[in-house]
Parts: C-alpha cells; sequence; structure tokens
C-alpha cells in the first residue's frame, strides 16, 4: 500500500499538477484577496471598469499564448536532448517575434485609444494607457512562461507567479487606501506584470551565454504546427474572455458590473483546475514523441478537472448567496440565482480546454476549426441577443457543451493507432 502510494506521487502528472495546483491555490488567495478587497472598496461601475481592463489585456497576449503549445513541443524535445544551443536559438527566434509583435500592438493600441474608450464606456484615457503598457509587459512575459514549462521548471514557475501575485496585492491594497482608487488597482496590474517578466530571465540566464552557438532555427514545421494551435488558443480565450466585453458595452454599468463579478466567481473553478491543463501537455508530448502510451495521463487529467469541478459548482447551487457575501458584497447578491448555471458553464469550459490541450499534445491540430466556429458564434449570438444575464450564459454555456461532446465522441478516432 505504501510503496503504491509512493508510485503514485511520483507520477510526473500527480507530481507536476500538486506544485502547480498547490503553488497556483496559494498565488490565487492573493489574487482572490485582490478581488475581494477591490469588491469592498470599489463601486460597482469601477469594478465593471478593472474587470473589463483585467479582460482586455487577455487579448493582445492571445497570440503569444498561442506560441506556448508551439514553445513547449519545440523545446521540450530540445531540452530532454540537453541541447541547449537550439533551445537559445528557439528562444532568440520567438523574443524577437513578440518584441515586434508587442511594440506594434502598443502603438496601434495607442492610437485607437479614444475609439476603445467609447466602445467600452470609458471615459478615462490614463486607465486605458496603463492596460497598454500592461498588454505589452504580459505579452513579452509569456515566452519566459512558456519555455520554464518546457523545461519542466513547475516549482519556479509557481514561485515566480506568487511573487508577482503578492505584488498585486500589496502595491493594490496600498494604492487603493492612499485614495488612488481604480488608479491604483491597475497600477498595481502594471507592476505585477512588469515582475512577472523580469523574474522569468533568471532561471533562464543559461541562454544568455556567449559560449553557445546559435544554430539557425527550421521554422517551416513551427508554423505549420504553430498557426492552428493559435487559432485554437485564441478561440479558447474568447469563450471566457469576449462575454465580459460584450456585456460592458451592451449592458448599463451596474448591471456590466454584475457580470464581471459573476464572472469572477465563476472562474475559481477555472484557476483550481487550469494548472492541470499545463502539468498533462509537455508529458504528453514526450509520450507521444516517443510513441508511449499516454491515455491514462489524459483519463488522470481529466478525472483531476471533472471532481472539483462538479463539486465546487453544486456548492454554488446550494449556497450561491454565502459564496457571494463571502468573495465580494451584498450589492453583488443579485446574480445570486445565476451562479449555479455558471459555475456549470466554467465546468464545461474546464473540460473543453482538457481536451483542445491534449489534442494538440498528439498533433491533432484541426481542432482549431470547430473551436473558432464556436467562438465566432458565441460572439454573435450574444450581439444579436443580449437583454439579460440569464441569455448571455444559455448561449454560452450550450456552444460550450456541444463542443465539449464533439471532442468525446472524437476521441477514439483520433487515438486509434
Amino acid at each position: 500500500m505504501k510503496q503504491a502510494a509512493k508510485k503514485a506521487l511520483e507520477h510526473p502528472l500527480i507530481y507536476g499538477s500538486s506544485i502547480m495546483v498547490l503553488g497556483g491555490l496559494l498565488a490565487n488567495v492573493f489574487n482572490l484577496l485582490f478581488s475581494l478587497f477591490m469588491y469592498k472598496k470599489l463601486s460597482v461601475p469601477d469594478m465593471g471598469i478593472l474587470q473589463s481592463i483585467i479582460t482586455l489585456i487577455t487579448f493582445p497576449s492571445l497570440l503569444a499564448n498561442a506560441v506556448n503549445p508551439v514553445v513547449v513541443r519545440s523545446a521540450g524535445g530540445l531540452f530532454a536532448k540537453g541541447d541547449l544551443s537550439a533551445v537559445r536559438g528557439l528562444y532568440i527566434q520567438f523574443s524577437k517575434f513578440l518584441l515586434i509583435l508587442g511594440i506594434l500592438g502598443f502603438i496601434i493600441f495607442y492610437y485607437y485609444l479614444p475609439s476603445i474608450g467609447d466602445f467600452f464606456k470609458i471615459k478615462d484615457h490614463f486607465i486605458l494607457i496603463l492596460a497598454d503598457i500592461i498588454m505589452l509587459l504580459t505579452l513579452m512575459s509569456i515566452i519566459n512562461i512558456a519555455f520554464l514549462q518546457a523545461k519542466l521548471s513547475f516549482g519556479t514557475t509557481v514561485i515566480i507567479n506568487f511573487i508577482s501575485a503578492f505584488a498585486k496585492l500589496l502595491l493594490g491594497i496600498g494604492f487603493v487606501l492612499l485614495g488612488y482608487s481604480l488608479h491604483g488597482a491597475t497600477g498595481s496590474l502594471v507592476i505585477s506584470a512588469a515582475l512577472l517578466y523580469l523574474l522569468g530571465f533568471f532561471p533562464l540566464r543559461f541562454i544568455f551565454l556567449k559560449k553557445l552557438i546559435t544554430p539557425k532555427i527550421n521554422t517551416k514545421e513551427l508554423i505549420a504546427y504553430g498557426i492552428p494551435s493559435a487559432l485554437t488558443v485564441i478561440g479558447l480565450t474568447s469563450f471566457i474572455s469576449a462575454d465580459i466585453l460584450l456585456t460592458k458595452h451592451f449592458f448599463d454599468p451596474v448591471n456590466a458590473g454584475l457580470y464581471a463579478g459573476l464572472s469572477q466567481i465563476g472562474r475559481i473553478i477555472f484557476y483550481l483546475t487550469g494548472p492541470i491543463c499545463g502539468v498533462m501537455f509537455p508529458i504528453i508530448v514526450r509520450k507521444h514523441a516517443v510513441k508511449e502510451d499516454f491515455s491514462n495521463t489524459f483519463k488522470l487529467a481529466l478525472l483531476f478537472i471533472l471532481i472539483p469541478s462538479v463539486f465546487i459548482s453544486t456548492f454554488y447551487f446550494i449556497f450561491p448567496n454565502f459564496t457571494i457575501l463571502f468573495i465580494s458584497k451584498a450589492s453583488y447578491l443579485a446574480i445570486a440565482p445565476y451562479l449555479g448555471v455558471f459555475g456549470l458553464y466554467i465546468s464545461a469550459y474546464c473540460l473543453l480546454y482538457l481536451l483542445a490541450t491534449f489534442y494538440l499534445s498528439i498533433k491533432k491540430t484541426n481542432i482549431y476549426f470547430p473551436i473558432l466556429i464556436g467562438a465566432v458564434l458565441q460572439i454573435a449570438l450574444i450581439i444579436a441577443y443580449h437583454q439579460n444575464i440569464a441569455q448571455i450564459i444559455m448561449i454560452s454555456f450550450s456552444i460550450v457543451l456541444l463542443l465539449v461532446i464533439g471532442f468525446l465522441l472524437y476521441y477514439p478516432y483520433a487515438t486509434k493507432k
């Protein structure tokens, strides 16, 4: 029994997931405390703006996040072979791409800043300038995190995220108490993003050693795998971002703030289970590369996501008022009737995220097509039907659930030898 338990704990998915989930929980405690403090101190309209900014800054980093599967798949094999020269070449190539992309995105966002402010009903342009800076920093930091994941340095990744989240909490509280309100909350996000970027260099400093000769990297295969992977990640992120941005545009400030609060509480399920996908991906990539059986790793990851998702969703159904009052304040009790259903939606999204990550790890990149169609359909339906919160939730839930069912049915064909 003792040997069996030891063997189970040594399983790379269980070991890596334990580090990422526990470390993620610790970091998310600070993220949760940050949200709790802001919900208590900021008005509902201001909180709606802050949540919209947090969502908005994820969109330009979509392309960078989309690079993640490509980096992990390419660099993971190079790390396993100990070919640090090739790793350096890959890192430099991706860094140049993201730097050009980041500067271009920064200029475009700044140029259209008045129009963006009008669309999202944000009159304070200084807030949007801060968001522009955050987007550039986030874009650049993703390459470091991706290489650490490829290196299987889960502990280091956790520490960096922990420091960044702690700084955000500490500075956010300090700035708001000093009277900077929404500016202070957004300013803490800027500093947190800067820390995330700078700290990522330390565990990867070997890349800058002069004795390593940078080889020429063949980009043909990277592009063939990278483009559909990028489109898959863009579609997945759109599912939990587009709804917030569209409600910010179509709803009045109070209802937009309420929906942002509902989304924040519901996403707790994803924050808890998301790290499992990040751990599973490089493990299955390596197993698939050497033609080793990976089905048990996938099924274990599926179980790890299903159990907490069902538990938390059930808790949301039974104790919605308690959950809302614990996380926010009484002014958000209006979202109580929707919390359970929204929990089911996020649970379905977690399963979709896992399935998509799994298929990308075994090079089944054709999944980008149904995911993109689903994401576009969600946006189109919300634009057409946005009378109330329930309508928004049911549109998103129905599309994601259909994709989950379809991907589960696809599994036997995708894994057929």
